[in-house]
């Protein structure tokens, strides 16, 4: 491990919108802002959904992941962020961190927007289709793998729908399960699924397992109310089940959480001084709008905290003014 540590104002942990907006944001304030990503820029817009369009992100009606992704990060680099592809595996108190290649930062204050990953369901066969293209993905990353395919879709939610959207004009057949009796996904695609016949919908439904011998060819499911279970053969499974945070780099801080996700302020502030947060990790609510907006209200907050300008009190203040009138 080297003992050269280098120093930054503010180190954003995680490349994706969050992380990228704050980058922005900060070097756009001056501070020397450095935005660490071990995976791939974008988080999940690039590792699951890359092809997908993204049709809610303000001033882009119509954009593919990977190319918005692009573009922050474009537009990162031209303001200045040091963008570093390494992983950072610690963080502490003091505001030191530690890379998965043994470099240590030393920062004045952290925003983690290290995002969300997809669930596991821990049923039979999951882990082993999942490796090596064998019929387990978490979403639609590349169309073309599921031509002419019997696909299985499993979830209740956007995710879910969306990738019945996507396959709807490659594979032969498209399956919908879902464990309640009502989605949770936007009406407007919903009504288009219904409408439009893009799925057999099955619901009340639980995946049981995934059964193949060198790949998958079919799941047994099971009715949630008469638990009578049933085979369907399919070449391929879409496990679309919710995310979880990836939170393993920060449990031993101390943050505060409410449910899975991080507790912050109006300012994305933590409880631990210096450490901020944004984006998926602190909202239920999974937009890269959202992100976006929290990643530039992180470096906001970071700014103040490191600043500390001479109208920061009056600014506070007025915030505070303005909550009381809301609420």
């Amino acid at each position: 491990m080297s003992d050269r540590t280098m120093h930054f104002d503010v180190i954003i942990v995680g490349g994706g919108p969050a992380g990228l907006s704050a980058g922005i944001v900060a070097s756009g304030k001056g501070l020397r802002a450095a935005v660490f990503e071990g995976g791939t820029w974008g988080g999940l817009l690039s590792t699951i959904y890359p092809q997908k369009k993204i049709y809610n992100y303000p001033g882009t009606p119509s954009i593919r992941a990977d190319h918005l992704v692009s573009e922050w990060v474009r537009q990162a680099a031209d303001h200045g962020v040091h963008l570093v592809k390494d992983r950072i595996t610690k963080i502490f108190k003091d505001l030191t961190l530690e890379s998965a290649e043994g470099s240590k930062f030393q920062a004045k204050a952290i925003i983690i927007a290290t995002g969300m990953k997809p669930n596991e369901l821990g049923i039979p066969g999951e882990a082993k289709f999942s490796k090596k293209n064998r019929g387990v993905y978490p979403y639609v990353i590349e169309p073309a793998v599921f031509y002419d395919k019997r696909v299985l879709v499993v979830g209740g939610g956007d995710t879910a729908i969306d990738a019945v959207l996507d396959l709807a004009s490659v594979a032969d057949k498209v399956y919908l399960a879902h464990r309640r009796d009502a989605f949770r996904a936007s009406e407007m695609n919903l009504a288009k699924v219904n409408d439009e016949k893009l799925a057999e919908v099955l619901l009340k439904t639980n995946i049981l397992e995934i059964t193949g011998k060198q790949r998958v060819e079919g799941v047994i499911l099971e009715n949630v109310d008469t638990h009578k279970k049933f085979d369907l053969e399919v070449d391929c499974v879409i496990l679309a089940v919710g995310l979880k945070p990836n939170t393993e780099i920060f449990e031993n801080l101390g943050l505060n959480f409410s449910g899975k996700f991080i507790t912050v302020d109006d300012l994305m502030r933590t409880n631990v001084e210096g450490i901020f947060a944004a984006g998926d990790i602190v909202t239920p609510y999974q937009l890269a709008a959202v992100a976006a907006a929290q990643g530039a209200l992180a470096a906001h907050g970071a700014y103040l905290f490191i600043r500390d300008p001479y109208w920061k009190q009056e600014h506070l203040k007025e915030q505070d003014d303005v909550k009381r009138q809301i609420l």
